[in-house]
Order: C-alpha cells, then sequence, then structure tokens
C-alpha cells in the first residue's frame, strides 16, 4: 500500500508505504442504498475482527475503538494490518499523474490508465503496466527510509520535545489558521510594532547586517503601485501588495511571507512577475525625488517553510531576494524570554514550529502523529 497526499490537480505525492498487509474485515466494503443496515454490519464485523486479535487493538494504551468513536470513519476502524510501514527518503519526491496530467518530467511516474479519485484518494491500481511502475517504487530500496516507522509509543519517546503535544491550544488552533499566510504576516507585523519587542528585531535584523533604528515602521499590504509624477501622479504600473514593508531613517525592508503558495506568476503592465514588481517598486522609491524613501538601503527577503521553497525563475531575483526559513526564524524566537512570558505571543511560536520542518513529509508526519496522540491522551483521560 501506498500512501498519499494530494499534490495538484491530477497529481499526488507518495509519503510512505506499507509493507506485509494482513486484510481486515471491510477493507473492499462500498456503502450502498441501503445505508443503515449495510453500516451496521459493517461495524459489527469490524468490532469483532478487532476483539479477535490477541490483547486487542491499542495505541500507547488506548483502544482504536475508543479513539475513532465518532470521528466520521463509517465504522471501518482498522483497513489492513501491516508488518512495517516505511517513510519516503527525505532527499527524494515521488509523484503520481493521471490521466490529463500533461508533465513533461520523466521523474513524474504516470498512470494513463487511471482518472484521479475525486471523492476520496483512496484507489485501487489492478496488475498490468501501470501496476508494475508501481511495484518499481516501492521495491526501490532507495526510495524509502532504511528503519520502518515505530510503534506510536516508541514515536512518542523518540521524538520527546519535538511535539508539542502539552502546549496549550491557541485561537491559531481554534479557527485552523495555522497555515494562514495573511494571519502570519498579521501577527508578525503586531510583535515587531509593540514596544517592548523592538530591540528583539533589531536584534533579529542585525544578524542580515541591517541597523534598524528603535523608531522603525510596518505596513501591511503596501501597494507597490508605480507613479507618473509627470502626470498628477498617475499609476504608471501595478505592482500588488507587499506582505511587509519595514521603514527607518535610512533603510527598507520587503518581506514576502509564503507559507503554501508559491511566486506569482501574474505579471503586472509588463513589469514582471511579484518579485520584480515588488523590486521594482522600491527601486523607484529610493531613486525619485519627492519620496520619503529617497536614497534608503533596500533589503529583501522571502519567508518561507524549509519545505516550500519559492520557485524564482528570474535568476536576478534569486540574488536579490534572501531567504529567511521558519526555522531561523523559530530558533531565534527561542532565546527570548518574551514568548514564554506573552500568551499570545507564545501561541504564535507555538503556531510557527509547523513550519520549522524539512519537508512536506515531515510537516504531515508531525502534524497528524501531534493530532493523534491527543486524541490517545483524551481516550486515556477519560
Amino acid at each position: 500500500m501506498l500512501f498519499v497526499k494530494y499534490y495538484t490537480e491530477g497529481m499526488v505525492e507518495v509519503i510512505g508505504k506499507a509493507v506485509g498487509l494482513e486484510e481486515a474485515d471491510g477493507v473492499f466494503y462500498s456503502q450502498s442504498r441501503k445505508l443503515g443496515e449495510e453500516d451496521s454490519k459493517l461495524s459489527e464485523a469490524q468490532k469483532q475482527y478487532i476483539e479477535k486479535q490477541k490483547d486487542g487493538v491499542f495505541y500507547n494504551g488506548a483502544p482504536i475503538l475508543k479513539i475513532f468513536e465518532g470521528s466520521g470513519q463509517q465504522n471501518i476502524y482498522i483497513t489492513y494490518k501491516a508488518k512495517y510501514v516505511f517513510r519516503t527518503n527525505k532527499e527524494k519526491r515521488i509523484l503520481i499523474g493521471f490521466s490529463g496530467v500533461n508533465e513533461d518530467d520523466e521523474d513524474i511516474i504516470k498512470l494513463d490508465a487511471y482518472k484521479q479519485a475525486k471523492a476520496s484518494l483512496k484507489q485501487y491500481i489492478y496488475p498490468g503496466a501501470e501496476y508494475e511502475k508501481l511495484m518499481n517504487i516501492i521495491n526501490d530500496d532507495s526510495n524509502w527510509e532504511k528503519s520502518p516507522v515505530g510503534k506510536v509509543t516508541d514515536e512518542i519517546e523518540k521524538l520527546g520535545d519535538n511535539l508539542k503535544i502539552k502546549r496549550d491550544i491557541s485561537l491559531f488552533d481554534i479557527c485552523q489558521i495555522q497555515n494562514d499566510e495573511n494571519r502570519f504576516s498579521n501577527a508578525l507585523a503586531y510583535f515587531m510594532t509593540q514596544d517592548n519587542y523592538r530591540n528583539l528585531w533589531q536584534f533579529f535584523f542585525k544578524q542580515y547586517n541591517i541597523d534598524l533604528d528603535k523608531g522603525y515602521t510596518v505596513s501591511r499590504e503596501e501597494k507597490a503601485n508605480i507613479e507618473d509624477k509627470d502626470s498628477n501622479h498617475k499609476i504608471k504600473s501595478h505592482g500588488g501588495r507587499i506582505d511587509l514593508l519595514i521603514r527607518d531613517k535610512n533603510n527598507i525592508i520587503v518581506i514576502e511571507n509564503k507559507i503554501k503558495s508559491d511566486i506569482n506568476s501574474v505579471k503586472g503592465d509588463g513589469d514582471g512577475e511579484q518579485l520584480e514588481r515588488y523590486y521594482n517598486y522600491i527601486c523607484w522609491r529610493v531613486t525619485n525625488e519627492g519620496n520619503p524613501d529617497k536614497n534608503k538601503k533596500k533589503h529583501f527577503f522571502i519567508l518561507t517553510p524549509k519545505y516550500n521553497q519559492p520557485n524564482i525563475k528570474s535568476e536576478k531575483m534569486k540574488k536579490e531576494f534572501r531567504s529567511i526559513t521558519y526555522r531561523d526564524l523559530y530558533n531565534f524566537l527561542q532565546i527570548t524570554s518574551a514568548v514564554k512570558e506573552d500568551h499570545n505571543f507564545k501561541a504564535f511560536f507555538d503556531a510557527m514550529h509547523r513550519h520549522t520542518h524539512d519537508n512536506v513529509n515531515d510537516y504531515l508526519y508531525y502534524e497528524m502523529l501531534e493530532k493523534f496522540v491527543r486524541r490517545i491522551n483524551e481516550v486515556k483521560m477519560e
């Protein structure tokens, strides 16, 4: 069995495999029109199967029937019992493309005989040419980590503090905005402009050879429009909106925040792609007579998780925009007591943790394991 996540329309990414499978009752079940009757039969078959297992089925001391109770699992608690589960090699990315995908990348596994499953990512591939392509992935040891995933108990012990199981649930969790670039940018702008944190951010930018004075300002979503001052401020080009724009007497800093999205390729009035438009706007600000930012030193950054490094096509923009990863920011903030003393700052800091991982596989693994362990702990508390 291959574990996959949605990648893009017509494509999935492989994140793991299970081998040595033992089928559980109900694996090939699909609901019919007799929904209530069939569902009841399935539930009973599943429970009987679980009860037959030696010592039952538990995760870290919590019975599986309790863990998934009332969680919309359609009464399917177990599909297969696997001898081993392996995660994909962190250095590799395995993509599977279905019928209709026009990607020319030779590294993408093409399953032209199958359309992508729409309602669910559960899909059965039967023996044939496409099946052999997938078996080649499964049997290639270089695609997988050398050691299998351990039991939940062992993983919790091994991962230790990397799992934020004991942290307080915050509004980031409740409102499910842990991946929202705008909300993260809002939080950054807020904490950057609080008087008691200004020294902190001055110290942060000092690492990038930028000397900010304490009176710096932070703008959100500033329009990057270039004006024609000879024509009564008529707009020459529309440049979009800059996520974070920091100014002091001598510096102007652009920060483009990208958590899940890529660089916007939509062109604006011939000015080029997103980063080029921001660059052109700032250059205009610092060179045009009459602008308050004239002669300021300009600095450009992209703030991203390591697992979502943006595809910058322009060689010039690759040189102009320096990278700050969320891991860089997270590690820096660990040194300040403000994170522990300010409940709101700590909530933001904890929400940032998920974006410190090296790749998507790690990100998803930690996220799901954290949720799973929380649920296990809830059941054990009950």
